[in-house]
């Protein structure tokens, strides 16, 4: 999923948000998102769809099934 994590950088770069914003947001552990976003784990669908959310993008862009949203 190593597309997933690239992705979730850009758009947070893009919004001037950090990974900091984005794990308070999910209510986890900057070090778990940072496991997520460098494919040393994969987070649950669940999650994912959360972090789509919150950078307004679909899921099928985070997981590289769509080139832009």
């Amino acid at each position: 999923m190593k597309i997933f994590g690239e992705r979730v950088k850009t758009v947070l770069k893009e919004l001037g948000k950090t990974q900091k914003d984005l794990a308070a947001a999910l209510t986890v552990q900057p070090s778990t998102l940072c496991e997520w976003l460098n494919d040393h784990n994969e987070p649950p669908m669940q999650i994912i769809v959360d972090i789509a959310l919150y950078l307004k993008v679909s899921t099928d862009y985070l997981l590289g099934l769509r080139e832009f949203d």
